[in-house]
């Protein structure tokens, strides 16, 4: 289970030279062989084609061509120990039930007892992800960040006990949801000071930034007191989203979900976009949910959290240096993602030292 981990693909004990293989799995470590086989025996015969995404991530992801239908197959390296594709079978379900547009699952075995790796396969949505229109200067960004605003006011209405990742043997042997953590403040310390004593140690924040981070933190560690934990996407971007230029038709990778403060997800969107993604999603949010009075504190708390472990990625990964149609690139980013990094990060802190 994710006991001591923060953010599975910065968090998780996969050597950080086996993590860069994810830059190139495609190439470095195909696997299509082994999702022949277990396209054949979710067929019953062999699928007509076999076809990688070319997406970037921590996760495979392939085409099945079966007759007049596509599936979609994503699966893990099947290297770590980790079955929290269970938890995001259960958080799609509910997500689902309460009006969030995701994909169809025909498909979730995280037993490894047949292959060697864990797999999910999902009906195909035949149009890409949003981060490609935007990318191409073709998104409308006002209509979707107000779809992106529904979606996240109708997932935040999902209450759930516990905070943090859902336990998922609680989960395979009950059925029962629930997170790993007793209280929010628990989940938002895991790995705070290996994140910072990183981004120290390459020199990408000085001793006196990490000390000012720091007391920032704790000066408004009142914010994490929360009577009840909603879930949380945790990764609502673009490249999560997948639809037309002007339509999202499905939220994808929940592989973050989390139980938590919902300014936490709303915070997410802030570490990427700007205010005309912002403003509009808001307008939308507010509509179905009201915002909580400290909320500008919230969200300057929690984007400063979550700009630490994304610069650690970014930086232990090599995606500075990554230019093109990298998944990670958009409008705000594409020019210099380090220098957008920064000024995001920058943005959380300079908002809490403002409270």
């Amino acid at each position: 289970m994710r006991t001591d981990i923060y953010y599975w693909k910065c968090d998780n004990p996969l050597p950080i030279e086996q993590k860069r293989v994810y830059n190139d799995k495609y190439g470095e470590a195909d696997i299509t062989e082994t999702v022949k086989a277990i396209a054949t025996d979710f067929l019953s015969e062999a699928p007509e084609a076999i076809r990688h995404t070319g997406s970037a991530g921590n996760h495979y992801a392939y085409l099945i061509d079966h007759g007049d239908r596509t599936y979609f197959f994503r699966s893990d390296d099947g290297k770590v120990e980790d079955d929290y594709m269970l938890a995001e079978r259960a958080a799609m379900d509910l997500a689902a039930r309460n009006g969030v547009p995701v994909p169809r699952l025909f498909a979730c075995d995280v037993s490894m007892s047949h292959y060697p790796i864990r797999y999910q396969i999902f009906e195909h949505i035949p149009f890409p992800d949003l981060n490609k229109h935007d990318q191409a200067g073709k998104l409308d960004r006002g209509a979707v960040a107000q779809q992106m605003g529904t979606i996240l006011a109708r997932l935040h209405d999902i209450e759930l006990d516990g905070y943090g990742f859902f336990d998922t043997a609680k989960l395979s042997t009950s059925g029962q949801i629930r997170g790993l953590d007793a209280s929010a403040r628990d989940y938002f310390r895991k790995c705070l000071h290996t994140h910072l004593g990183y981004l120290r140690d390459v020199s990408f924040l000085s001793t006196e930034q990490v000390n000012h981070i720091e007391r920032l933190i704790d000066r408004h560690d009142q914010l994490l007191d929360l009577d009840r934990g909603r879930m949380l996407h945790r990764d609502m971007a673009l490249g999560n989203l997948v639809g037309s230029p002007t339509d999202v038709l499905a939220v994808v990778d929940w592989d973050d979900v989390v139980i938590g403060d919902p300014a936490d997800d709303l915070s997410i969107v802030r570490c990427f976009y700007d205010d005309d993604i912002w403003i509009p999603l808001l307008e939308s949010y507010r509509r179905l949910r009201p915002l909580p009075e400290d909320f500008d504190g919230r969200v300057s708390l929690y984007l400063t959290r979550n700009m630490l472990w994304k610069s650690m990625i970014r930086h232990y990964m090599g995606y500075f240096e990554i230019t093109g149609d990298f998944f990670i690139l958009n409008r705000e980013t594409a020019g210099d993602l380090e220098k957008a990094t920064r000024k995001r990060l920058a943005m959380g802190v300079e908002g809490l030292a403002r409270l």
